[in-house]
């Protein structure tokens, strides 16, 4: 018995591995170019704005109406960063007062279609989602806490 052995305890082996099979220069550059696309829409805000501007808001003012939650500097940052990539466009009228419009542009109008695949894909497997997210819960998770309540106050005697 050598000295690495011990008394009823199997030895693992390691077998060298001829199955194993490398990914393809394709499959990478596939990987690459789809997070540079979601990168389109790392931000919060991106999906809703692009599909309230494709369902015809136009001004900063209803987009800010129809988004809760979004603030006017949010929404000023997304619509540039969106300007920027070329999904937004944005338009200027020399009126009293002002008047911008921002639309999406032919590539924007074009994320629209991916967009709404993911939203049928969504609907169409909401109850397996939803099956899967509750056969995966964590049980303490689920154990409601009673609410937080203030105690009354002292009566002054």
């Amino acid at each position: 018995m050598s000295g690495n052995e011990t008394l009823g305890q199997p030895q693992v082996v390691s077998l060298p591995r001829t199955d194993r099979e490398r990914a393809r220069l394709e499959d990478f550059e596939m990987i690459e170019r789809t997070r540079a696309a979601l990168a389109l829409l790392d931000s919060k805000w991106s999906v809703d704005i692009i599909i309230l501007l494709a369902s015809g808001m136009h001004r900063h003012a209803r987009l800010v109406d129809n988004i809760p939650g979004l603030s006017k500097k949010v929404l000023t940052a997304t619509l540039r960063k969106l300007e920027r990539n070329g999904i937004v466009s944005r338009q200027v009228y020399a009126e009293i007062p002002v008047r911008v419009e921002y639309t999406l542009t032919p590539l924007g109008w074009q994320l629209t279609e991916p967009l709404m695949a993911l939203y049928e894909w969504a609907v169409a497997h909401e109850n397996e989602l939803t099956a899967a997210e509750q056969a995966t819960k964590d049980p303490v998770e689920s154990i409601s806490r009673p609410a937080l309540t203030l105690a009354p106050a002292p009566v002054a005697a």
